[in-house]
């Protein structure tokens, strides 16, 4: 079975899909929640289970808990600016561009 991508013959005007900067703001800070409690959760589930394993002392465990807040914190950083970014890019009717994976790119004035 084929299947064709359909896009459309023009692209709809900025106005037709702009919601708002409020608007804008709830979606970027749903994927950061989401995004920083799913790779948190990840982390500590991972470090328990790689301590319990090796049978690790709790003191080391949470000294490892510490160290996986880094990558976290980096990555909850990158997508709330990348999120931002890209709320921004889709309420000027702009199409979304590569990602850049430096923590504080998006953060930058252009």
């Amino acid at each position: 079975m084929e299947q064709e991508i359909i896009t459309p013959k023009a692209s709809p005007a900025p106005t037709s899909h702009a919601m708002g900067l409020f608007n804008s703001f709830l979606s970027a800070a749903g994927v950061v929640l989401l995004s920083v409690t799913k790779l948190g959760a990840a982390f500590a589930a991972i470090i328990w289970a790689f301590s319990q394993l090796l049978g690790l002392p709790d003191t080391a465990m949470y000294v490892l808990m510490a160290l996986g807040l880094i990558p976290v914190i980096w990555s909850t950083i990158w997508v709330a600016g990348r999120a931002w970014h890209v709320e921004q890019l889709l309420e000027t009717g702009r199409d979304v561009d590569r990602p850049v994976f430096r923590a504080f790119y998006y953060f930058k004035k252009r």
